[in-house]
């Protein structure tokens, strides 16, 4: 059976994709954080999505891998230009990792757009804080390997217009959605996310 490869954004586990159903026929597999994966299991039927921080991680998986044969790459409400004009302002991204605390954690989460059908990670907060750590001191910018990019309009983490003038500028297709940062009330399914 074909896979679906959901890398996970920052801090985030399993738990996020507990509200979304999955009435396709491929099996659903999360990579989390590092973005560890056996790539000689990877199918041409195969799909890869990537939500937040982890559209910058598969996007470098799949620029490491160029040989990778697969159906199709999705961003959701991220882009390789994580940090910078495209993406986070990088002050805001210093200002966050500097202040970083499980006060602040929590006010992220709410800035998100989270609602009642948000699950919460089981990492600890050291954990979380140490990935931050570990995107900003190995950041880099990539060219862009996802086909197709999904845009929150309300989205104040990865700015909204911010990444719809990325997939302008860059010719990528997009398409906007009613949500903020986080999807998973508006994508309540994951047959909704293949619909391109």
């Amino acid at each position: 059976m074909s896979k679906i490869y959901f890398f996970n954004g920052w801090g985030m586990d399993e738990n996020l994709l507990k509200p979304v159903k999955n009435s396709t026929e491929y099996d659903i597999e999360v990579i989390n954080f590092p973005y560890n994966i056996d790539k000689s299991s990877i199918d041409k039927d195969d799909i890869f999505i990537g939500y937040s921080f982890g559209v910058y991680y598969l996007n470098k998986f799949l620029s490491e891998n160029k040989d990778l044969k697969y159906k199709k790459a999705i961003g959701i409400n991220g882009l390789p230009e994580t940090i910078g004009k495209f993406g986070i302002n990088e002050k805001m991204f210093d200002i966050t990792l500097n202040t970083l605390n499980e006060e602040n954690l929590e006010k992220f989460l709410i800035n998100m757009d989270i609602d009642d059908s948000f699950c919460k990670s089981d990492k600890s907060f050291d954990k979380i804080k140490n990935e931050l750590q570990f995107f900003k001191d190995n950041y880099k910018i990539i060219d862009n390997h996802i086909d197709f990019y999904y845009i929150g309009k309300n989205d104040r983490i990865i700015p909204a217009n911010r990444l719809e003038k990325y997939c302008q500028n860059y010719n990528l297709a997009y398409k906007l959605l009613e949500c903020g940062h986080y999807p998973f009330s508006y994508f309540t399914n994951f047959k909704d996310i293949l619909d391109i």
